[in-house]
């Protein structure tokens, strides 16, 4: 009798512990579930909220986008002779004004190669904040149209001390301006372009003249 009672209470223990294990584990569970929801909605805020401040981000960059847009000045084709082309580059803008275009033969010791030197006379504004030289410009470009010459002046400023034209240079403080000239090694013909940069080409602004034989020198 004596051992049956013993028996039924370590039975009973043992239920008991079994009861207070199992308890432990439900608790265990349900604590694990809230801390992971917990976890998961500040994720979820966490992400809402960079949303937003992404968006932000994205809503001013539109409107610095829009802002300089608001500046920009289309490329300019069929200009004539004494009118005045905006043109911006890569890091600077100015107007150029084309004064005149004159034949020559000759500049200082170099004679021309092709028909003839065509000397383009231009005045150069800077309406951007900052200074820059005359002569780093977009390069020039004079001939019929898609067939331009490159302007000389990158070589002739090297021998300056040969050359007999006021070559375009100088440095140029924003709202002030510089006149000099750009020469052409060039066959003759009835039409021509004066233009720095062109579609095909990456520059933000162009400008481009057209000019007939009739109005050079």
């Amino acid at each position: 009798m004596v051992q049956n009672v013993k028996q039924f209470t370590k039975l009973l223990l043992l239920m008991s512990l079994v009861l207070i294990m199992l308890v432990g584990c439900s608790n265990n569970e349900e604590d694990e579930g809230q801390t992971t929801g917990e976890e998961d909605n500040n994720s979820q805020e966490t992400s809402a909220a960079q949303e937003e401040e992404d968006g932000e981000g994205v809503d001013e960059s539109a409107e610095d986008t829009s802002d300089s847009n608001d500046d920009y000045v289309e490329h300019q084709e069929g200009l004539k002779m004494g009118e005045t082309g905006v043109v911006e580059d890569n890091n600077k803008k100015y107007e150029v004004t084309l004064n005149s275009i004159e034949y020559v033969d000759v500049v200082g010791d170099f004679e021309a190669e092709g028909d003839t030197y065509a000397v383009s006379n231009i005045t150069v504004t800077n309406i951007d904040d900052h200074s820059f030289n005359a002569k780093d410009i977009y390069r020039p470009g004079f001939g019929p149209e898609n067939e331009l010459d490159a302007s000389l002046n990158q070589v002739l400023l090297d021998n300056s001390d040969r050359v007999d034209q006021d070559l375009l240079e100088g440095e140029i403080a924003p709202g002030e301006d510089i006149t000099g000239v750009h020469v052409f090694d060039i066959e003759r013909t009835e039409d021509y372009v004066f233009a720095l940069g062109g579609s095909g080409v990456q520059i933000r602004t162009y400008a481009q003249w057209e000019i007939s034989d009739s109005e050079i020198e």
